[in-house]
């Protein structure tokens, strides 16, 4: 079976779709960033052998794990066994692993999907490579699946999340008085693809009664220039538009959890239009300028920042850590507006050290209201 013998049968049921075919020039980096965006809109198929007999196809949203022992109960059996790569490439040659488009009868297999498939208006699916992926509206997927064989089976996030640390570490054990936090997200990181965000929501569900969800727009234009070359004006327009859509996609993410807790979204772009951020943003500026201890702290951590994304000997390296220094400046005056807005527990995927160096309070130049926010950094396991 081929990309091109899968859009025959597609286009002979008269289905709507849209391929994007990856030219070869992409990284597997870049080929993985594009798979994590999807999120839940990405359809999953596992192959499981039924009985020792039967090979059966189950379709379910690639941000959830599907519990077996369910699915045994669901199907009436108690020998269920996931195939494995070596047993998948025997069985389809051909394709890569994972990507194995989610019509089973072409493969003579029975196929069981998951309600959850109909979360998001359109899906995605790879076709035989990670270089082709397809693009559908939901009901016109549902179109060529059996409606008898819709099952509701347990599952849970792919991801596990764990603390990684909490600054101060004094108040760890103080967590569980606190009902309200925000996260922070950072524009196109793998760290907040829908898959990840889901698991962190799911664990914000147990430990807060109300999430703020902090979206770095306006700050990512500085990414965007360093990393696509954009000018001031493009970086931004861009930055702004990949927030909004960004709480497009993921947004329902949250709202699965609407029961356990509310939440609501603040944009970086708002708060840079306040008095506070412009004040804050000042003092800082001032801070920068003549603390030579302040402004090597920035340039450490921005540096650190460009070394990771270009080789030191890059011709913008200055250019760029410069620029790194003034997205930090504007990062931490942000910051100071969200503990002033009651907003002091802040969640994220990883480690910010520069956060950690001010939590510490050897920087008297720094926004005294730095100091009361304590920082979760959490860590995300694959299960």
């Amino acid at each position: 079976m081929s990309i091109q013998q899968l859009q025959e049968f597609l286009n002979s049921h008269q289905i709507k779709y849209t391929n994007i075919h990856y030219s070869p020039a992409h990284t597997l980096r870049e080929l993985t960033r594009y798979k994590h965006s999807l999120g839940t809109n990405l359809i999953e198929n596992l192959l499981v052998e039924i009985d020792g007999t039967k090979t059966a196809m189950i379709l379910a949203p690639a941000s959830l794990r599907i519990n077996i022992n369910s699915l045994q109960e669901v199907l009436g059996t108690n020998n269920i066994r996931v195939l494995n790569q070596q047993e998948f490439e025997n069985l389809i040659p051909n394709c890569e692993f994972g990507t194995l488009p989610p019509y089973g009868e072409l493969y003579d297999m029975e196929v069981f999907w998951l309600g959850e498939l109909a979360q998001n208006p359109e899906v995605a699916f790879y076709a035989y490579s990670n270089a082709d992926l397809l693009l559908m509206n939901y009901r016109d997927f549902k179109k060529l699946l059996n409606p008898r064989n819709q099952i509701v089976v347990l599952t849970r996030p792919k991801y596990k999340v764990e603390i990684e640390e909490v600054i101060p570490e004094s108040a760890k054990q103080k967590l569980k008085n606190y009902e309200h936090c925000f996260l922070g997200v950072s524009l196109e990181s793998e760290q907040f693809s829908t898959t990840r965000l889901l698991a962190m929501a799911d664990w914000i569900s147990k430990h807060f009664k109300k999430c703020t969800i902090f979206v770095g727009d306006s700050i990512h234009r500085i990414t965007l220039q360093i990393n696509q070359g954009l000018n001031e004006y493009q970086a931004r327009n861009k930055a702004l538009i990949l927030g909004r859509e960004y709480i497009y996609n993921a947004g329902y993410v949250f709202e699965g959890y609407a029961a356990n807790y509310d939440y609501d979204v603040i944009f970086c772009s708002d708060i840079q239009k306040t008095e506070d951020y412009f004040k804050y943003h000042e003092q800082l500026h001032k801070a920068v300028k003549d603390d030579i201890k302040i402004s090597n702290l920035f340039k450490l951590y921005a540096r650190e920042f460009v070394l990771h994304h270009f080789e030191s000997n890059t011709e913008n390296f200055e250019l760029y850590v410069e620029m790194s220094s003034r997205y930090l400046l504007e990062e931490i005056a942000i910051a100071a507006c969200l503990v002033k807005y009651d907003l002091s527990i802040m969640i994220y995927p990883g480690s910010l050290g520069i956060f950690k160096e001010i939590a510490l309070g050897h920087y008297p130049g720094i926004p005294d209201c730095l100091q009361n926010i304590i920082y979760v950094y959490l860590r995300l396991k694959g299960r």
